[in-house]
């Protein structure tokens, strides 16, 4: 039971947060912070979030405004839940075009891995990818 006046929230939640616009090697940076992070959960999230890691940053990068940061949030209750979010300064909502010969593909191959939402912000916009486990992660 969450008491009254405690602040903490009613469940196990951490976080990392890295800014990736600076990085030469942003791509890179961010898939190894994703699968640090959920190393020891099952490998086909694992795998899931790394690629939808790639396609979100890519996209940021190539199409959004400085600065681009990604925050990876995974909490125990009240499912064990990643959540992806990848933001920059930019207002100009992300389209959904059809994949094409080249390129097109980075936001339509997240939203068939994860659950995506995109929401404006005072200073840009977050891309969200939530991945919802119904099992545990698997022990390390």
């Amino acid at each position: 039971m969450h008491a009254e006046n405690d602040t903490r929230p009613p469940y196990e939640q951490r976080q990392w947060f890295c800014r990736l616009d600076e990085d030469p090697a942003a791509v890179v940076t961010a898939r190894a912070l994703v699968g640090t992070v959920l190393a020891g959960w099952d490998a086909e999230l694992v795998e899931d979030a790394v690629l939808v890691t790639s396609e979100l940053v890519t996209n940021a990068l190539a199409h959004g405004d400085a600065p681009v940061t990604l925050a990876v949030t995974v909490r125990k209750e009240p499912e064990p839940t990643v959540i992806l979010e990848v933001a920059d300064a930019s207002p100009e909502l992300p389209v959904q075009e059809l994949p094409g010969e080249v390129g097109h593909f980075g936001l339509w191959i997240a939203e068939e891995l994860a659950r995506v939402t995109i929401h404006p912000t005072t200073t840009g916009k977050t891309v969200r990818a939530e991945f919802v486990l119904f099992d545990q992660p698997a022990a390390r």
